[in-house]
């Protein structure tokens, strides 16, 4: 199997043609047919459905995928071992994040990354919470950062990077905007509710609304933290989202209030999958994490003695 083959498979399935693979790739479009047709001979399936648009991978296709991302990622791996051993610390690592963090948080990480480590790149890959363990388990991303609660499936360890409350977002008409200090949790259980979340606030399991003893009325779900803001901002109801996504919203007007529960906050980490040696980008960017400032309004959190499981 030669290396260039499963390149060409990848850049096809990644942008979903054999045309677009061929620029990217800078050959001819034949080329491209000819590496696959030679990688599915050598795998004895066919891997794409060619008569598709855009072209889809048959059942042969998407079990070899994380496989061919991994081969492609052992190889920059070890040319960047070899470069490690060089002292030239060169290499690429990809990380993937939630849309909070990617706006609060990355931005500054990578100032500091790329001022230690300027011959390191990192590809971002932005994705909701919920999302990223998928995501990771196809083979897209090496490190991810996202909530430990819940935790993504039992093949991932970690390492804690910060904590962050949850804030109750108010119109200055609402009767609770008058209310100075952190807001009773309880003070919650009867208003039409805006949250954030896709299986982690949303959620009727959540540890909030287990210690509430409810779960409240939910009046809309959204996906980003400024959709929430305009919704409070026209007296829709009460928002309830991460400190994070506050940070870099324009909540002008608008009040905003701790909440008075000890359950009222997550803890974010980095996460990587089990078993799988971190390439030295990799590692340079754990190591930066763990040096790095947290966000505005959130807390460090200690690092274990050892990497921690899910």
């Amino acid at each position: 199997m030669e290396l260039h083959w499963v390149t060409t498979f990848l850049a096809i399935v990644d942008h979903q043609g054999f045309g677009r693979a061929a620029e990217l790739l800078h050959c001819s479009q034949p080329t491209v047919s000819n590496h696959v047709a030679a990688l599915e001979r050598t795998l004895g399936a066919p891997l794409l459905h060619r008569d598709r648009r855009p072209v889809e991978l048959t059942q042969a296709g998407v079990a070899f995928l994380p496989h061919a991302r991994a081969l492609i990622r052992e190889m920059e791996a070890a040319r960047e071992s070899v470069s490690d051993v060089l002292g030239l610390r060169r290499g690429i690592v990809t990380l993937g994040a939630y849309p909070s963090a990617m706006a609060a948080y990355v931005p500054g990480l990578l100032e500091s990354f790329g001022a230690r480590y300027p011959g390191i790149a990192v590809r971002l890959v932005e994705a909701r919470a919920s999302d990223l363990a998928r995501v990771a388990l196809s083979g897209r991303i090496e490190l991810m950062l996202r909530p430990a609660t819940p935790a993504p499936e039992a093949t991932f360890s970690g390492l804690p990077l910060w904590r962050e409350r949850y804030k109750a977002v108010l119109h200055p008409s609402h009767p609770l905007a008058e209310h100075a200090g952190p807001l009773p949790l309880e003070s919650l259980a009867d208003l039409e509710l805006i949250m954030t979340g896709h299986g982690e606030l949303a959620s009727p399991d959540h540890a909030v609304w287990r210690r509430l003893g409810r779960y409240p009325r939910l009046a809309y779900e959204v996906t980003q933290p400024q959709s929430l803001i305009e919704l409070v901002r026209h007296a829709h109801g009460v928002g309830v989202t991460n400190a994070l996504s506050l940070g870099v919203a324009a909540t002008e007007g608008l009040v905003i209030r701790d909440i008075d529960a000890d359950a009222a906050r997550r803890d974010v980490w980095v996460w990587w999958l089990d078993g799988r040696a971190h390439s030295p980008a990799a590692q340079a960017l754990v190591s930066c994490m763990r040096a790095s400032d947290r966000p505005v309004g959130a807390a460090r959190l200690e690092s274990p003695a050892r990497d921690q499981k899910s």
